[in-house]
């Protein structure tokens, strides 16, 4: 069964191996080892790399011209008719807030997003806007990894 380290090779583009996932205690480790062990959509499902705001108008591609003002790295993994969205802040002071993109077609308006792993607390669920098709606004402490479904 695939770990956390075989499913994160993406990661040194954005330098969030050092920035995250290093710094995550070993308890939290483990908690999200077997979450990626028990949900198969985080290793097999498609990758894709989501836009994100800080308006909720102006949506971009993280890219290292973006970063040092968004500072959230946002992905989706999609499977059988389900996403789940994980994003983390690789920002080295404060929470960032900020709208990210979701698959328009598999979520409801009004709908919400269940949070299913925080590094650091984070909020239970979000609600799904009309923003860029469909987006969640996410806060995200500084150096920390959430992931809603």
């Amino acid at each position: 069964m695939e770990s956390l380290s075989d499913t994160y090779s993406f990661a040194d583009i954005f330098g969030m191996g050092d920035r995250c996932f290093v710094k995550l205690r070993p308890a939290q480790l483990e908690r999200l080892n077997a979450l990626v062990q028990a949900c198969p959509i985080l290793t097999h499902g498609e990758f894709y790399l989501r836009a994100t705001s800080l308006n909720g108008v102006d949506f971009v591609i993280p890219d290292t011209d973006t970063l040092p003002e968004h500072n959230v790295i946002a992905w989706s993994r999609i499977l059988d008719g389900k996403e789940v969205l994980c994003a983390v802040n690789i920002g080295e002071q404060h929470h960032a807030v900020l709208y990210v993109t979701i698959d328009n077609a598999l979520h409801e308006i009004n709908s919400r997003m269940q949070c299913i792993y925080a590094s650091e607390i984070s909020p239970a669920e979000l609600n799904i806007e009309v923003r860029n098709g469909k987006s969640i606004r996410l806060t995200i402490p500084p150096h920390a990894l959430v992931i809603y479904e």
